[in-house]
């Protein structure tokens, strides 16, 4: 698997864009600022976009070429990130550290989602929000991106499941547009989620 993202980011073009997902970028343009993780964030489109508004941006990916190339466009862009080259199932960070989570388009085999998703609930800090956008199952008659292989893709009563611990406000499987560079062009069914941990 890594050797398939660093051979896809090795290319000089930005695979999924230089500009944010929009969905990401309509929902944080209005929070108060804080510190946000970006997991699975490929070339940095939206870690970039979140440190041009101030925020206080950590990400990873698993592939080193992703990250390079993320560094290079945040030196591009003159802002700072925190970015890390690691497996989402071995990277640790503080339990209740992070006031947005944003998940974009990071599908896994099902058996490590749940897994990977419960991670998401630990580093969010009581009443910080959870952002995610992806394919939903009706993607496989699509040709604008994502994995091939329905069980990777989300359903809304899959993330109803993961994050049933968090108070929901969207969860919506909608057809729209994508417009994310070479990788993500076309009419695409997406799944769209949003949810707050409970302060305690």
């Amino acid at each position: 698997m890594k050797a398939m993202w660093d051979e896809r980011y090795q290319q000089e073009e930005f695979q999924y864009g230089i500009n944010p997902n929009d969905f990401f970028a309509q929902k944080i343009r209005n929070m108060p600022l804080g510190r946000i993780l970006i997991p699975a964030a490929g070339e940095g489109r939206d870690a970039i976009y979140a440190a041009k508004l101030g925020w206080d941006v950590y990400a990873f990916d698993l592939s080193e070429q992703g990250e390079a190339k993320a560094m290079k466009l945040a030196h591009q862009q003159q802002v700072q990130i925190h970015y890390m080259s690691a497996d989402a199932l071995k990277i640790q960070f503080p339990i209740e550290s992070f006031d947005v989570i944003m998940s974009t388009y990071f599908h896994t085999a099902p058996e490590v989602r749940p897994e990977i998703h419960a991670k998401y609930i630990k580093w969010l800090k009581p009443g910080g929000t959870l952002l995610l956008e992806g394919f939903n199952k009706r993607q496989l008659s699509f040709t604008s991106g994502g994995p091939k292989h329905i069980e990777w893709l989300f359903s809304s009563e899959i993330l109803a499941t993961d994050f049933q611990s968090l108070e929901i406000q969207l969860n919506e499987e909608k057809q729209r547009i994508l417009n994310e560079g070479p990788l993500h062009q076309g009419m695409a069914e997406v799944i769209q989620f949003c949810a707050t941990k409970t302060l305690t």
